[in-house]
């Protein structure tokens, strides 16, 4: 949830088909408009289309502060 879905941090992918072959897709751009994004495709199936066998994500890095913060609030009901 912090750092978006893995379609959004996915790059690139690797993955063996029902019928044996194989999608290599293994880019690190992180645009590329040259055909079908068959990574989004395979991502979003969670194994029924394919196995992925390799991929590529975007990493963040760890932040430098982390905040917590509590908020209550009396209930007046009538």
């Amino acid at each position: 949830m912090r750092y978006g879905t893995t379609r959004e941090l996915g790059i690139g992918i690797e993955a063996v088909l029902p019928d044996g072959s194989i999608i290599e897709a293994l880019t690190r751009l992180l645009k590329d408009n040259a055909g079908y994004d068959l990574k989004d495709l395979l991502i979003g199936a969670e194994g029924t289309l394919g196995v992925i066998t390799a991929a590529v994500f975007k990493l963040s890095p760890k932040p430098l502060v982390r905040t917590t913060g509590f908020l209550a609030l009396a209930s007046h009901i009538g």
